[in-house]
């Protein structure tokens, strides 16, 4: 039942995705929406539904696996970050996260107990009190370089202690074993749906952009998405110098690659996409001034404007999603950590008293 539930989880997320991967084949192969339908009528009048199941489960589990792996690595990577003046302008991770939880739940509840048995942990436990005096940074936005080693060390510290105690947990099972899995499968779920919503914004502002352009129309946000791959190109460039500043690491650059193909897209969406078949026509009405068009020329750069606004709107419905996520996961991720903390405390006290 356990394999199930995993693979029902990432099977989601898997699913998630496929809208993104629809945009792709929009926007990349212009004749891909045409053959996707001829092939499921193919497999409607083929009688070969089942199969086709099997494969698009096969397919989307696939796919779930990537994302899942992807998007965690995405919310929990402190490579992307910028010096400026003695200080590092940074974002908040998953370690992050938990580093606050911690630090919250040590100084007000007293709840960070370790098993007499085992004595990493406590060990763990105790190198974290002893250095609780960073408890003040670790969500903070712009923290000075020089405490940038203390920092890192500490919200490591942090990470072992929870990686101790929720494999502890997994391990005894029990019934409280199965809430954790099952607030630890949201978690999964709405990481990997603020990952998918955050790609589609990104394609549908590269979409957006390449029509204002294509399109000549003189707007105001033709000129806001220009450089919107750039963003994602230089991001991706510093996150990948800061990967590799002590040598290869033992973990690949997931988010790197992921900021990096997505400023190529759009670079290639935005900046050098090929005008289709109406370019011309597209283009020297364009050169023409407004009081020379035609009513009926005018008429059509209202329907274009209109085109291009779709993409707009559909960002904003990407954005807006890939923000309520974002923000579900993170409360779940601080639920599930608590969670952690409490069940594995309760745990050590009932054995105490035994």
């Amino acid at each position: 039942m356990g394999a199930l539930t995993i693979a029902f989880d990432t099977t989601i997320v898997g699913a998630l995705a496929l809208p993104w991967v629809l945009l792709v084949i929009h926007l990349f192969f212009f004749e891909g929406e045409n053959r996707i339908e001829e092939a499921l009528k193919w497999v409607k009048d083929q009688q070969v539904q089942a199969a086709a199941g099997v494969l698009v489960f096969a397919l989307t589990y696939t796919l779930g696996s990537a994302v899942s792996r992807t998007a965690q690595d995405f919310f929990n990577d402190d490579d992307l970050f910028l010096q400026v003046d003695g200080h590092l302008l940074r974002g908040v991770t998953e370690n992050h996260i938990l580093t606050r939880i911690y630090c919250d739940n040590d100084d007000d509840n007293h709840l960070l107990r370790a098993d007499p048995r085992d004595s990493t942990l406590a060990n763990k436990i105790k190198d974290f009190r002893a250095q609780k005096s960073v408890c003040k940074d670790p969500l903070k936005w712009w923290v000075r370089q020089r405490d940038e080693k203390t920092q890192d060390n500490f919200i490591g510290i942090a990470a072992d202690i929870f990686g101790l105690q929720e494999n502890a947990l997994m391990v005894k099972g029990g019934d409280y074993t199965v809430r954790l899995r099952q607030i630890h499968d949201q978690v999964m779920v709405l990481r990997g749906a603020a990952f998918n919503g955050l790609i589609g914004l990104a394609l549908c502002l590269f979409a957006w952009g390449d029509m204002l352009r294509r399109e000549r129309l003189h707007s105001w946000m033709r000129w806001v998405l220009m450089p919107s791959p750039a963003l994602y190109l230089g991001a991706g460039l510093i996150a990948l110098r800061h990967h590799f500043t002590e040598g290869l690491p033992p973990d690949p650059p997931f988010m790197e690659f992921t900021l990096l193909l997505l400023g190529g897209v759009g670079a290639w969406l935005v900046w050098t996409r090929p005008s289709p078949q109406m370019a011309g026509q597209t283009h020297s009405r364009g050169q023409e001034s407004p009081a020379n068009k035609t009513g009926a020329e005018q008429e059509t750069g209202t329907k274009d404007f209109w085109r291009t606004l779709r993409w707009g709107r559909l960002a904003a419905l990407s954005a807006i999603l890939a923000l309520a996520a974002g923000l579900g996961w993170w409360s779940t991720e601080v639920f599930y950590a608590e969670q952690v903390i409490y069940s594995y405390n309760s745990q050590v006290t009932a054995a105490a008293e035994k």
